[in-house]
């Protein structure tokens, strides 16, 4: 493993998602404040997911045929300028919809990052140190969503919007800087890749194997809610804890389960894909759970236990993907990316047209939709189990035959 390599690479992901989740919560509180409706925030979450499962359909390919370090260079300088604009409209008061606008290209390029990450963490790390590289990903991930919405609902009220957006911005310029400093690292492609191959290569290795099948649908099925549960959290931080910025603490425990569930992976025994498919689903149920029980401390507790369990599916299922062939890691993790954040996508929608019928409560959509995401990783156990995956070898795997 190159260490210290993927120290910077590390950093510089860990670095902007602590800035990133700032701007998140920012604006979120922001646009419910101006508004007082559940159906701002919910259109702020739509637009920052619907452009991103095309950054990762598009992602996965480029990852795979260019330099993925060269990339994410590129994505993170390009979000460096969007977020920094996003300070204009925030600071004169005017033209709001162009935060949607600059939220919706930003996340654009953002949606390139998964695949993107998964390029570089390949060539980065092999065989059994993917394990400690995809930890430290996951555990970065959830510390952020940890602190910095902490941080906002404490510095939001004062400072207002636009010091956390710039600092957001600042961050994402830091990253570039260390991503700059990565070894070269040429396209894995060994061949031309062909339109149709950069097309549903991916998808077309994902449907053969079953242990990935159960990622991509269980990413769907559980982020369908999530969204949905997320475009309410003002309101649920209001009704339940008395203020809108209190939706920065549930964020907080959320990362806090993300941060214990990264822990447990350090358990040798839990480092098997079999750990994918109840964490799935305990995460999945713990999103309806929060729906339907509605009591604060209830709602802390389940949200950190669900998360916790999602994020050791999510290290596991990082070395799964990882393990494949060295030149179609982009383009699986951009299928697997892809189904995430079409279900980010479809929750964010859902939510919307909840809002704008019934203002009153939209805890039953949470619900039902948990349910849905359920029976969907159910359907993905089925059909075709492929290969099996042994997570602790290199790059040895049947699906490096993705037709071109």
């Amino acid at each position: 493993m190159r260490r210290l390599a993927s120290v910077r690479f590390l950093t510089g992901v860990g670095i902007s998602s602590y800035g990133d989740w700032l701007t998140t919560f920012a604006l979120a509180v922001v646009l419910y404040g101006a508004t007082g409706s559940v159906a701002a925030t919910a259109g702020y979450f739509l637009v920052r997911v619907a452009p991103r499962p095309v950054g990762a359909w598009l992602g996965g390919p480029v990852g795979d045929y260019v330099s993925p370090r060269v990339a994410i260079l590129g994505a993170a300088v390009a979000q460096t300028g969007l977020t920094a604009l996003l300070a204009l409209p925030l600071a004169t008061h005017r033209a709001l919809w162009s935060v949607y606008i600059l939220a919706g290209l930003s996340q654009f390029v953002g949606g390139s990052w998964q695949p993107l990450t998964a390029a570089v963490m390949t060539r980065l790390a092999t065989g059994r140190e993917r394990h400690t590289v995809n930890l430290v990903y996951i555990l970065l991930g959830g510390s952020s969503m940890l602190v910095s919405p902490a941080i906002g609902a404490l510095l939001l009220p004062a400072l207002g919007a636009v010091p956390l957006v710039l600092a957001d911005a600042a961050t994402f310029a830091v990253a570039a800087l260390l991503f700059l400093s990565l070894p070269a690292m040429p396209g894995g492609a060994a061949h031309r890749l062909t339109l149709h191959g950069a097309a549903v290569g991916g998808f077309a290795a994902v449907s053969r194997m079953r242990i990935l099948r159960v990622i991509a649908l269980g990413a769907f099925g559980s982020t369908v809610a999530i969204t949905a549960l997320q475009a309410g959290l003002p309101a649920l931080a209001l009704h339940r804890f008395g203020s809108s910025a209190d939706a920065g603490f549930l964020y907080a425990m959320v990362g806090l389960g993300s941060v214990g569930g990264s822990l447990i992976a350090l358990w040798p025994r839990l480092r098997r894909p079999a750990v994918i498919l109840p964490g799935i689903a305990l995460e999945t149920a713990g999103i309806g759970a929060t729906a339907a029980l509605g009591a604060p401390v209830a709602d802390l507790l389940i949200l950190a236990v669900s998360t916790a369990a999602a994020s050791l599916a999510q290290v596991e299922g990082g070395v799964v993907i990882q393990s494949q062939a060295i030149e179609i890691v982009g383009r699986v993790q951009g299928a697997v990316s892809t189904s995430r954040f079409l279900g980010m996508t479809g929750g964010a929608a859902l939510a919307l047209l909840f809002a704008l019928v019934d203002q009153r409560s939209w805890e039953p959509l949470v619900l039902a939709l948990s349910l849905v995401g359920l029976l969907i990783l159910f359907a993905s156990t089925l059909g075709p189990r492929g290969a099996t995956v042994t997570t602790s070898a290199a790059e040895a795997s049947p699906l490096a035959q993705v037709a071109d």
